[in-house]
């Protein structure tokens, strides 16, 4: 077989044991069996068979038992990993995946021999680092840490990619993982290495350590990777853990505990920011960076003194004007969007550190799940030991995640010290600004389990979106639900009333709207929710979505709780405009006139429905009444002067036309316009003359002007410009740049 056949009919056979299509499933993996020819995995094939043969053989006999939906659900569980055996011993030989490489590399080695040849390791590290030192013998600690690192990284890569854990084994990495025998480092590397097995091939026995570490362990940094990890687990093999009874179990016994509720929404939270971070990204890179970096010389000549010197920008309190001048440049908003951002746990520096990911440190699959800490081999080198200190400021740091720390350290190794000290002393600063703050709070242990989550889901997303063998794996950070409420083993705790409108008022903000929808609509059923207001959250969300007629339906239910809520009678209104029904439209921006009387934007927005309705007097009516309202400031100049023109009243419309070149910034489209009006009193020349100008505006292209001119046609026959002049016009107006 190849391995193109091997992969179709593990395929079909999962698909089958999904389906519970059991006997088509037996078939697929009778062929996968038969290739191996191993009697160890044909004698369980065999096994599996006969149970479920007699327990058809019951069912038509009908036997009635009890049990019959544990003993499915359990042959369904055996068949998928011994379907899953199969296909791995197939290709351990030749495949060459890094899973596969990482098996034949550790095909003799045995759990407890790493674990203990590790634990020796570590204590002639300590014995080292401990004695009197000598000449030369930073060089043999560094090498004896490289070496306990190195056997770390075989204990990390044997844990994932050995399938399926047999019962001992099991035991002994719930003792290494729970227990204190082996750094906290470690064990957050063996929880990481069992997800990273999971993202590979479900193993029960990997699911459960993560969910009693969970519970057992004393430390919240393996506490919660362990939940995120397993939580991420249940959505990728959501169809195999919903079936387990042991996995029903050990969810039910952790609704016990005191922090679980708190964290799995925390989690929830985060993995819903997580989708948004290619936004967050873009907005970074293209928005705020590049509008910072156009200011730059600017800044510096703002910022130097009467001696050309640039003075530093901590005495900027010291001088108003200065402070003034940020606020007017737009850096001050641009810097509060960033920290606000950055606040609420958008995963702003991935824009800048996702480059930084080529070093050879990021090349070993276990570094990018390595919680940060100083003495780590990499950024001893790096840095220097003599720069340790500096190590521990950025392992600090509060709102880089583990990866981007290492990048920092490692892209610091290559500056000069004058840079490095200077970074050094920003961050240091930085972080003890953020610690004076902290202080002057109350104690808070949920802020804390919050960071380590945050951080540790954007190293995640680091790993699946940019290691270069990420594609090996599931991808289950790209899963467009990579919610939890329609995980049914994290259904009792993702159902809360509470957690569901959080969760939709987060998709809502960063337009995930058919995620949104889903929230508020399961929100609308529950006894617990009884604010009205659900049903206006679930009818914008559908407007957003572009789904109107659904989005008219909740705001129309609404309106039968809340006849007089002006926000909820304009939203009808522009339901029905969107649908094309004005009249409807007009009569509920109508009533949102009566309640809202003062309101420049919807007056206008009434005339722009009867202008839309040809009704055009009756537009410039409303259009005079908001140029009249005290926050008009100018808006209603344009369509009044558009109006006064479909009316022929052309002095009116170059009357409001010069208002705006004057007291506004007049656009293209005013440029067009006007050159319209002047058109239509024979004015040609100045028309012309007008016309250059809005072309100018559209940077010279010819072909744009063509497509708005003619977007125009129907207006301008109206008021007697003939077919002929209309195709001389744009020749005319476009003739100085043909003839350059």
């Amino acid at each position: 077989m190849t391995i193109q056949e091997i992969e179709n009919i593990h395929r079909q056979s999962s698909q089958c044991i999904n389906d519970a299509e059991m006997n088509d499933a037996f078939r697929h993996i009778s062929a996968l069996a038969g290739q191996l020819g191993r009697g160890d995995l044909n004698d369980e094939l065999e096994r599996l068979r006969i149970s479920y043969t007699f327990m058809l053989k019951y069912l038509e006999q009908g036997v009635l038992d009890p049990q019959r939906d544990e003993i499915l659900a359990s042959i369904r569980q055996s068949l998928a990993s011994l379907n899953d055996q199969c296909y791995i011993h197939l290709l351990d030989a030749t495949s060459p995946e890094i899973f596969y490489t990482r098996r034949r590399e550790l095909s003799g080695s045995v759990l407890v021999d790493l674990i203990e040849q590790y634990q020796g390791s570590l204590r002639e590290l300590s014995l080292a680092q401990s004695a009197p030192i000598q000449q030369d013998d930073s060089h043999a600690i560094l090498s004896r840490l490289r070496h306990a690192e190195e056997i770390e990284t075989k204990l990390f890569n044997w844990v994932w990619s050995t399938f399926p854990l047999t019962t001992d084994d099991a035991n002994s990495l719930k003792l290494c993982i729970s227990g204190d025998i082996l750094p906290v480092h470690t064990r957050c590397l063996m929880v990481a290495a069992l997800f990273l097995g999971l993202m590979k091939f479900y193993d029960e026995n990997k699911l459960l350590i993560l969910l009693e570490a969970y519970t057992l362990s004393d430390e919240p940094e393996v506490q919660l990777r362990a939940l995120v990890c397993a939580m991420l687990t249940l959505l990728a093999h959501r169809k195999r853990t919903a079936s387990s009874k042991g996995i029903q179990a050990r969810l039910s016994a952790m609704l016990e505990t005191n922090d679980f509720d708190s964290d799995v929404w925390s989690i929830q939270v985060q993995l819903a920011r997580s989708r948004n971070t290619e936004n967050v990204k873009q907005r970074v890179r293209n928005d705020l960076i590049p509008n910072i970096m156009k200011m730059r010389p600017d800044i510096i000549d703002k910022l130097k003194d009467k001696d050309s010197q640039v003075i530093d920008l901590s005495d900027i309190e010291a001088n108003p004007d200065w402070q003034e001048w940020l606020d007017q440049s737009g850096i001050t908003r641009r810097i509060e969007e960033f920290n606000a951002m950055q606040i609420e746990g958008s995963d702003v520096f991935i824009a800048t550190f996702s480059h930084l990911k080529s070093f050879p440190f990021f090349k070993t699959l276990s570094n990018w799940f390595l919680p940060f800490y100083a003495a780590q081999s990499a950024v001893v080198q790096n840095l220097g030991a003599d720069k340790i200190g500096l190590a521990e400021i950025v392992q600090h740091a509060p709102y880089l995640c583990n990866s981007d720390k290492y990048s920092f350290c490692l892209s610091l190794g290559a500056l000069p010290d004058s840079q490095r000290t200077m970074m050094s002393a920003q961050l240091e600063e930085q972080n003890a600004a953020l610690n004076d703050a902290r202080q002057s709070e109350l104690p808070n242990d949920r802020q804390q389990r919050v960071r380590i989550i945050n951080a540790f889901v954007q190293d995640l997303y680091r790993f699946f979106k940019l290691f270069s063998r990420r594609r090996e794996f599931i991808p289950v950070m790209d899963e467009p639900g990579l919610d939890m409420i329609d995980c049914l083993p994290l259904a009792q705790v993702t159902r809360d009333a509470h957690v569901l409108e959080l969760l939709g008022e987060l998709y809502f903000k960063n337009a995930f709207y058919d995620d949104a929808i889903k929230c508020f609509i399961r929100l609308e059923g529950m006894e617990a929710a009884t604010d009205d207001h659900v049903y206006q959250k679930i009818g914008f969300a559908y407007q957003n979505a572009g789904k109107i007629s659904q989005a008219l339906n909740y705001y129309k239910r609404y309106e039968l709780l809340h006849e007089d809520d002006a926000w909820n009678i304009r939203h009808i209104a522009s339901c029905y405009r969107a649908l094309g029904k004005n009249e409807k439209a007009l009569e509920y921006y109508n009533r949102a006139a009566a309640l809202l009387p003062n309101n420049v934007s919807l007056t206008l927005t009434i005339g722009h429905v009867l202008l839309e309705e040809n009704r055009t007097k009756e537009a410039l009516q409303q259009y005079y009444k908001a140029d009249l309202m005290e926050d008009a400031k100018h808006r209603a100049w344009r369509p009044i002067a558009w109006c006064s023109f479909l009316l022929s009243d052309y002095d009116k419309a170059i009357d409001y036309y010069d208002r705006i070149a004057r007291d506004d910034t007049p656009s293209a489209q005013d440029l067009l316009n006007r050159g319209h009006v002047l058109l239509c009193q024979g004015n040609a020349q100045e028309a012309i003359a007008t016309y250059r100008q809005c072309l100018k505006k559209m940077d010279g292209d010819c072909g744009k002007f063509r497509e708005s001119f003619k977007g125009d046609a129907l207006e301008l026959r109206l008021h007697g410009i003939s077919a002929v002049d209309q195709a001389l016009i744009p020749d005319a107006v476009c003739s100085q740049i043909y003839n350059k």
